[in-house]
């Protein structure tokens, strides 16, 4: 029986200056009743050699029932960031 691969999540985070990049969810990190998401950078080519932006994100749900990153507070980042660093 083989293993299927999941297709990853993509996530589109619009920058502040409005320029848009890809993130892949790499892991879901419970916290304090909520889910927060690792987001890592999908590279723009196969030959960008730059470190990947790891983001994390904190997933809401919209009005519509569809999940919305959202940045966290500053007390939900250090703690997440914790349990990450821990994995």
């Amino acid at each position: 029986m083989a293993e299927t691969m999941e297709e990853p999540i993509v996530v589109t985070i619009t920058a502040p200056d409005g320029t848009e990049q890809d993130f892949a969810q790499d892991v879901v990190i419970p916290y304090g009743g909520k889910e927060f998401a690792v987001l890592v950078s999908i590279p723009e080519s196969e030959d960008d050699e730059r470190e990947p932006e790891i983001l994390l994100a904190r997933i809401d749900t919209d009005a519509n029932g569809e999940p919305e990153y959202v940045p966290p507070t500053d007390e939900e980042y250090d703690a997440v960031e914790a349990i990450y660093s821990a994995m």
